[in-house]
């Protein structure tokens, strides 16, 4: 199965053999490494396409916005010209995955 099998445009259909959420954002930050941009940081999403496109071609696009879809837990960071005020206030309201009521385990 072809690593492009595992997304949609909405990121993750469903993680790959081993993956985890937790995997993907630890395998984000090493792509940037050399700068040190986090996942959730600007400039995160066009390191990545420029690392990924030899591997994926066209197709890198996807994988990055996947990969930052995970580590921000939504896909409402997406847009351009968004400020990271605009970006932070999407996302917070609106998450993939619930999160656990604080006290809960």
């Amino acid at each position: 199965m072809k690593f492009r099998d595992w997304l949609n445009e909405a990121g993750f259909t469903k993680f790959p053999p081993g993956w985890t959420r937790k995997s993907v954002i630890k395998f984000a930050k090493t792509l940037t490494k050399d700068t040190g941009k986090l996942p959730t940081e600007k400039g995160f999403f066009n390191e990545c396409v420029n690392k990924m496109r030899k591997h994926f071609g066209e197709g890198a696009e996807g994988f990055c916005a996947s990969v930052k879809d995970e580590a921000f837990n939504s896909t409402y960071w997406r847009g351009k010209g968004k400020t990271e005020k605009e970006t932070k206030a999407d996302v917070a309201s609106h998450k993939k995955i619930p999160r656990k009521p604080k006290g809960k385990k």
